[in-house]
């Protein structure tokens, strides 16, 4: 049986960046999307590009389906309009065949001023996945 491999846009809109942090998101933020035929046996991966986090030592965890994954690392000390690419990988069974969630939380801010997270932007936030011919 030939396999196949696939993505998906998580972002619902891909025409703006998702703010995390005090202003938006404070919470964190959560995003569905679709994985038909994916195959558990095997690997995927998400790709999400990351601005800020220049002030924490923490890392922002992501989770799928309440299943931690990954982490998006901290930008400490960097320019924090600058953005990078970071990718997650992930076992296939992390992901449904069909719905999944995407949740990314907020980091704290170790300063006394300028809030109580360090605020970051996400982008083009992209699964990569296997599944069946």
């Amino acid at each position: 049986m030939a396999i196949l491999s696939d993505f998906v846009s998580v972002m619902e809109n891909k025409n703006f960046d998702v703010q995390i942090g005090d202003s938006k998101n404070r919470n964190g933020w959560t995003e569905p999307f679709k994985t038909g035929r994916r195959r558990a046996n095997d690997t995927a991966f998400i790709t999400f590009m990351v601005k800020g986090m220049t002030l924490t030592n923490e890392n922002a965890n992501v989770f799928i389906n309440d299943r931690k994954v990954g982490v998006l690392f901290n930008n400490k000390g960097g320019n924090p309009n600058h953005w990078q690419t970071q990718t997650i990988a992930l076992s296939g069974s992390d992901l449904n065949d069909g719905e999944n969630v995407l949740r990314v939380e907020p980091v704290s801010n170790p300063g006394t001023s300028g809030g109580t997270f360090d605020d970051f932007f996400i982008r083009n936030v992209y699964c990569h996945f296997h599944q069946n011919s």
